[in-house]
């Protein structure tokens, strides 16, 4: 009724089934997401934003960062059914956007998630999902993800091609010599 959206956080199946069913716009992570449901988001034109950064890395440095044993058993499991469900959502035609929920002593794993994704997804989606979609996702398009006339002026120079490997933009900046952020030079090495 306002004209603005919102996201839902879910982990089940039968969260994310409800929670598109009563129309939210967009899901953060959809962890346990089954075929069905999937081809039931695309359908609704539901957007995900899986992040699997944020379950590999407590999966990894739960315990070190005093995680219970009962959370690490009920983290038992996720990152391969993100990954399933990576799979599930490309062959339904869910629209992904891209995202770590990473917190904190995780920081430095923000650039992980295009790796992690790589296991599954093409560059190409793994791109559009941090650039178009995300624009979409935030109803900002033609102002983010994209470089033209009128946008907000965020550009990467990418000292590669992303697209024959997406992970070169995993390196914390290193493979980044210019970064501009609506329009302002916060890096430039050439």
């Amino acid at each position: 009724m306002r004209g603005l959206y919102i996201f839902a956080h879910c982990h089940p199946d039968n969260a994310i089934r409800r929670a598109a069913a009563l129309g939210i716009r967009c899901i953060e992570h959809a962890s346990m997401i089954t075929p069905e449901t999937a081809r039931f988001l695309a359908e609704k034109g539901t957007y995900v934003v899986p992040t699997l950064a944020v379950v590999k890395a407590f999966n990894t440095d739960g315990p070190k960062f005093g995680l219970p044993e009962a959370s690490m058993k009920k983290l038992a499991g996720f990152y391969e059914a993100m990954l399933d469900g990576l799979r599930y959502m490309k062959a339904a035609g869910v629209k992904m956007g891209f995202g770590t929920d990473l917190l904190a002593q995780h920081q430095d794993r923000q650039c992980s998630e295009f790796a992690i994704r790589a296991q599954v997804l093409p560059a190409y989606d793994i791109l559009i999902s941090a650039t178009s979609v995300a624009a979409e996702i935030l109803m900002e398009q033609g102002r983010l993800g994209v470089i033209a006339p009128g946008a907000h002026a965020d550009i990467l120079l990418v000292d590669g091609n992303p697209l024959d490997d997406v992970t070169i933009l995993g390196h914390d900046g290193a493979t980044l010599p210019v970064i501009m952020k609506a329009g302002v030079f916060h890096k430039r090495t050439i």
